[in-house]
């Protein structure tokens, strides 16, 4: 990995524990609206923290592919949800 590639990464690990402190302090005050957003931040904290290893590109790819699945289906199940015949 190159130098500025990992400063990339760090900065990036930076900005997202950032969030993850933002949301936290969100959630504290309004827990059950801010709570998934918290969850999902710490979880991308956790997966930019793990691009440093070597297995963990692929791992990453596997997942980004995994949610946008989950996201497609997520997108169809609510236009069906919304154009429903009554």
């Amino acid at each position: 990995m190159e130098e500025h590639e990992k400063d990339t990464i760090f900065f990036m690990a930076l900005a997202v524990s950032g969030a993850v402190l933002a949301s936290a302090l969100a959630a504290f005050l309004q827990w059950i609206i801010v709570l998934p957003l918290t969850v999902a931040v710490f979880l991308i904290m956790i997966l930019t923290v793990m691009q440093y290893k070597n297995g963990a590109i692929h791992f990453s790819e596997k997942a980004e592919t995994w949610a946008m699945v989950l996201v497609l289906i997520a997108l169809i199940c609510s236009f069906i949800y919304l154009y429903r015949p009554t």
